[in-house]
């Protein structure tokens, strides 16, 4: 897959931000994509090509525009002190992918080779990461049904994306803590469902209820429950550090029942306080 990898640079090259650039979250994309299709009927995976970051087409009978047969992930490259890029436990983000796909019926990819394709295409857009603390170079790598026809049963053709954004701050007030509006009539996910997977289907239904905290209450995301009891935050997993009833320093977060997303900050966090054994988790 990586080995077959074909790069086709840009003529079009856009003008990169200045030094004081304020970055909006996904407000601007690189010059380049990684794209790999899929089509059962002639080998499976093609091969993988860095391309233009241009529109690609998509007939109104898509599967994907009908069904919402699509997943995404998102994963950050940053720059160290000593100018090297790194990208953070992205092997996970492909993983937790894989499971998306499987949960749609897209086939899985290799993630060793996804993960040499995608530091190809860092490596070609490494001068866009902001030299800026606290900025990074946010992936999102996406997949989509390319199948044209209504009454869908298998995927036979799929497109798996990855492209590019320069960011700074998620939301539009900066590196400050976030507010929170709790709506106790809306149920974002249930246990043993879907809501473990990065799929549209669990996001879109759900910004009705972001818009209104933000709108009626300046709000910058919503906190979700099952009973009241406490499940996730919006785009992020919800973790707490306090002192217990009996006095014991504790870590709690929900527990993966198919109603959170399996968060790879999440999943670290646990490791380490494990390891640590400084206090219980739970």
């Amino acid at each position: 897959m990586a080995d077959d990898l074909i790069v086709k640079p840009s003529a079009n090259l856009k003008q990169k931000p200045g030094p004081d650039h304020t970055y909006l979250f996904g407000g601007i994309t690189t010059d380049h994509m990684l794209e790999i299709d899929y089509d059962r009927e002639n080998g499976g995976w093609q091969r993988p090509q860095i391309v233009e970051n241009k529109p690609f087409q998509l007939m109104p009978e898509n599967a994907t525009l009908n069904f919402s047969i699509e997943c995404f992930e998102g994963a950050k490259a940053y720059k160290t002190v000593d100018n090297r890029v790194m990208m953070y436990r992205v092997d996970q983000n492909f993983r937790r992918m894989n499971s998306s796909h499987t949960q749609l019926g897209i086939p899985n990819f290799d993630i060793h080779q996804m993960i040499q394709s995608v530091k190809k295409l860092i490596e070609i857009e490494k001068d866009w990461i902001p030299e800026k603390p606290m900025h990074s170079l946010y992936l999102r790598p996406t997949s989509i049904s390319m199948d044209n026809r209504l009454g869908l049963s298998k995927i036979n053709k799929s497109k798996t994306f990855v492209i590019l954004s320069p960011v700074g701050p998620y939301y539009p007030r900066g590196f400050v803590p976030v507010k929170l509006y709790c709506d106790t009539t809306t149920v974002r996910a249930w246990p043993t469902g879907f809501g473990d997977k990065k799929v549209g289907g669990n996001y879109a239904p759900s910004l009705v209820t972001q818009r209104k905290g933000l709108q009626e209450h300046g709000c910058d995301q919503a906190l979700w429950l099952i009973h009241d009891y406490v499940t996730e935050v919006g785009t992020m997993n919800f973790m707490v550090f306090w002192k217990n009833e009996q006095g014991v320093d504790e870590l709690i977060t929900p527990p993966l029942d198919g109603t959170i997303l399996p968060g790879i900050t999440r999943d670290s966090i646990l490791k380490i306080t494990e390891e640590l054994k400084e206090f219980k988790v739970t």
